[in-house]
């Protein structure tokens, strides 16, 4: 049984019927991570994988254990996501975009590229942070400024109105809004900005996406 995810029906169930015995029409095509192109029958509840063809792997990806599991958090989010039967070709693309990424990302920025992506993601399914304004006052917050993030308002909210539990400084905020546009691939975070972040976009996630996924 696998889980697929397309650009047409967001994520398929399938099974691969004689997958051990077929190299014929799989080969290594169902390793994890890569691109195919598959022919598929749609079912009651599974569908069935009658062929699936590499058209772009990541060899590179495969080379360290701290890389796979990157890439498996990174696609466990957006399974997380996504609704079965509902394709979106903006995510999968920028699925597409991050394993490749990965492929080659340095140790030094792992984390980053991981946040980036998760940062990303939240954007195309319009479930970001705002990390301009205060969500209590709607004043814009200087951007060369630090400011405390509220992660269940999901806002900035200023001191004057009750901070919140995290300080993000100006760095980390304009990498988080960077990494929610297009080519956040080659957003690079500080260190700083990583420890700062991190746990912020967590709490974020689990008061808002984790309730959508419940």
């Amino acid at each position: 049984v696998l889980t697929l995810l397309t650009r047409e029906h967001g994520t398929v169930g399938v099974m691969a019927r004689g997958a051990r015995r077929s190299r014929k029409r799989f080969g290594g095509a169902l390793e994890p991570f890569q691109r195919l192109a598959v022919t598929w029958r749609p079912g009651r509840g599974l569908g069935t994988l009658n062929e699936a063809l590499v058209r772009r792997s990541h060899p590179g990806l495969l080379a360290s254990l701290a890389r796979m599991r990157l890439a498996g958090d990174g696609t466990a989010f957006v399974r997380q996501l996504c609704v079965e039967g509902q394709g979106d070709p903006e995510v999968f693309d920028a699925l597409d975009v991050f394993l490749a990424a990965v492929a080659e990302v340095g140790a030094a920025n792992e984390e980053g590229l991981g946040l980036a992506f998760r940062a990303r993601v939240l954007a195309l399914f319009g479930a970001s942070p705002e990390l301009e304004l205060c969500g209590v006052s709607g004043e814009p917050c200087p951007p060369d400024r630090p400011a405390y993030f509220d992660p269940q308002r999901g806002t900035l909210v200023s001191r004057r109105h009750g901070g919140g539990p995290f300080l993000l400084s100006a760095g980390a905020r304009a990498r988080l809004r960077d990494a929610m546009q297009e080519g956040f691939e080659h957003v690079v975070f500080e260190a700083s900005e990583v420890a700062e972040a991190r746990p912020a976009l967590d709490a974020f996630v689990v008061a808002h996406v984790g309730k959508r996924g419940d």
